[in-house]
């Protein structure tokens, strides 16, 4: 099992990023400039664009407020039923970058790590795919916990399959995107889940190294202010919740539910000497989720 940094115990600002979007380039609404305006006008200081298949030029569209990543999202054969291919998100590629072949997983995690990129697994539970699926993937850097875009159809969350992964050894980091297809900040896949990279400088490689490292934690509202472990206890503090869920390994954890009328911005709780990670998951008045990554415990 190997370690990721706490996000909440290291120096650094929060910044609010998109890490999976598309534009005409593929499949998207609207163009890859229209995207990054979008995303600017709405916040965010990170947006990777990730078109199927095909990279875009980021040359001019980052400014001091915002950096803007070039990536690629890609198809190798999966050999598995009822899918039979994976959805990869390749991070920090440049401009151009293909691959040499897609009948290999680990070939295509390998090719993007060479060129300098990461590489995240998208949307498990969407594609139809469990841990038996891409336990043999090597290299990956995160697994989405949430994508926006899979949620029209009731599939957004594969917080189940990222358990499975933790719990077998498979010790990835988390991040919620939105998956941007459509073209309006109104519409259901846009602006609706993020990930808030914890850096110290705005750059691309800081970018990477937060996803790598687990120094993030995913959100579709609620903001967590702090998470760690300390003389024993698992400690937790967050924007307005009306449950806080702590997760460990399976038949153990916690789980604190709000007052009627009230709500909970704070929770701790003992923490088991045996278990082997912790992480935490906390939901608001309107049912919005936010994940932290684990802390290894042992």
């Amino acid at each position: 099992m190997s370690d990721l940094v706490n996000p909440f115990g290291i120096p650094g600002r929060w910044y609010k990023a998109n890490l999976h979007t598309h534009t005409t380039t593929s499949d998207g609404a609207i163009s890859p400039r229209a995207r990054v305006a979008q995303y600017r006008k709405a916040g965010y200081q990170v947006l990777a664009l990730t078109d199927h298949r095909v990279t875009n030029s980021v040359r001019g569209l980052s400014d001091e407020r915002m950096l803007v990543v070039s990536g690629i999202e890609y198809h190798p054969t999966a050999r598995t039923r009822p899918v039979t291919r994976y959805h990869i998100v390749g991070l920090g590629v440049p401009h151009g970058f293909k691959l040499s072949r897609l009948d290999s997983g680990n070939r295509c995690i390998a090719e993007i790590a060479a060129a300098g990129g990461i590489s995240i697994l998208g949307h498990p539970y969407w594609s139809g795919q469990s841990l038996r699926d891409f336990i043999r993937l090597k290299g990956l850097s995160a697994i989405e916990v949430f994508n926006a875009t899979c949620d029209g159809c009731g599939r957004g969350s594969s917080e189940h399959e990222w358990t499975h992964a933790l719990d077998n050894g498979m010790f990835l980091p988390c991040v919620g995107v939105d998956d941007a297809h459509m073209a309006d900040a109104g519409d259901a896949d846009v602006c609706a889940c993020w990930t808030w990279l914890k850096m110290t400088r705005l750059t691309q490689k800081n970018v990477l190294k937060a996803v790598r490292t687990g120094a993030c934690y995913a959100s579709r509202g609620p903001v967590i202010h702090d998470f760690r472990v300390a003389d024993g206890r698992s400690v937790i503090r967050c924007s307005p919740v009306r449950e806080i869920y702590f997760i460990c390994a399976p038949s153990s954890g916690k789980h604190r539910v709000a007052r009627p009328g009230e709500s909970l911005e704070h929770y701790e709780a003992p923490v088991v000497p045996a278990e082997k990670y912790i992480r935490a998951v906390v939901i608001d008045a309107e049912g919005r989720q936010a994940w932290t990554n684990p802390l290894r415990l042992r």
